[in-house]
């Protein structure tokens, strides 16, 4: 029977704010793609091309090459561990890049990452896709569901899906997974719902996953009209209560990797800070993790800075995404001077934030 819990997550949580700061990420998310065969009317997908690119700087047409990967993978060698989890996911669809099983591939062989994860629509997913991502040492499948009928992926995702074909393809993965210890979790946006469908969600993939959730809609992504209306704070998208969260605590464990190559404090479509990029020759995974320029970013969100930022002023994420054990914002005082903060309160970094 699969668990009713986020999908997110391992069970191997440490409270962040006694670790910080960390020599390596826990996550390094990869993004294979931007590009995207579904257009759900809750994400960035759902603009005009040309919305995307002034809003986001966003492209569709890129995509992640093997080299660019590579030097991801050879970069990720010099942290003194592994990553706890590297995640192919993204504001793309990672499964249309045709070489993500030997992505997947090359950083089990590597050694890299203690986990590696695909989130995906799965749409594309067949037996053969299956049992290559599975032999190339995925360990979990995090499926993104528009509801669970083909109506619902017409009326939300804009795709013409044959959903009950769609699901013995999943249920494939979940049996052929277990054997070699690959898990499919699986979840659905209330928005995708019609009244009622919770249960029957439950009971479709009760005995097809690992996990299974029930996700509320957030607004995620700045001029999206289908979530322009609603408010995050209150509760997070798994429906836990928590107090508004100024402190971002994703830039302090996890870093991203954009398709070109270009290196991000966090997995945010609004790309806060560029800080390096894998091809130039001149900044590699662990200076852009470790340097100064991601530093100083950290210390302006301990300081309280996440809305005079552009790109952290419109997103969500600390009251999204965020776990209640990643929490910084009562320990913000106390982490400031592990970031070179000296007693008085002043330093190199925090001056060149305040410029």
């Amino acid at each position: 029977m699969a668990s009713i819990e986020p999908i997110s997550g391992h069970g191997d949580r440490v409270p962040l704010r006694t670790v910080l700061p960390l020599a390596t990420p826990f996550t390094l998310n990869v993004f294979p793609t931007n590009a995207c065969n579904f257009s759900c009317s809750y994400c960035a997908q759902s603009l005009s091309a040309e919305d995307l690119r002034q809003r986001f700087s966003f492209s569709r047409s890129v995509s992640m090459s093997l080299e660019t990967f590579a030097a991801v993978v050879e970069q990720s060698r010099e942290f003194s561990s592994p990553y706890k989890l590297l995640s192919f996911m993204g504001h793309g669809e990672p499964l249309l890049n045709k070489r993500l099983p030997d992505m997947i591939r090359m950083a089990k062989k590597a050694g890299i990452a203690d986990r590696i994860e695909i989130i995906t629509n799965a749409s594309l997913l067949t037996r053969e896709l299956s049992d290559e991502l599975i032999e190339a040492g995925v360990k979990n499948l995090r499926v993104s569901l528009q509801g669970i009928s083909s109506e619902s992926y017409r009326k939300t995702s804009g795709a013409n899906l044959d959903f009950e074909a769609f699901v013995k393809q999943l249920e494939y993965f979940h049996l052929a997974g277990k054997a070699k210890g690959a898990r499919l979790f699986v979840k659905t946006m209330d928005c995708a719902l019609r009244p009622g469908e919770e249960e029957l969600f439950y009971r479709l993939f009760d005995d097809k996953a690992s996990r299974m959730h029930v996700e509320k809609v957030m607004p995620v992504y700045d001029g999206v009209e289908a979530t322009r209306a609603l408010e995050s704070g209150r509760t997070d998208r798994y429906g836990m209560p928590h107090k508004p969260r100024l402190v971002c605590p994703l830039p302090f464990f996890s870093m991203a990797v954009w398709p070109d190559g270009a290196i991000s404090p966090c997995d945010a479509i609004y790309k806060p800070s560029v800080l390096g990029n894998v091809n130039d020759g001149e900044t590699t995974l662990k200076q852009a993790f470790t340097g100064e320029r991601n530093r100083a970013f950290q210390l302006s969100l301990l300081r309280g800075l996440k809305n005079s930022i552009p790109g952290c002023s419109k997103c969500c994420a600390p009251d999204d995404v965020s776990h209640p054990m990643d929490e910084l914002d009562d320990a913000a005082p106390g982490l400031m001077p592990r970031y070179g903060v000296e007693s008085h309160g002043k330093s190199l970094i925090a001056e060149s934030i305040q410029k």
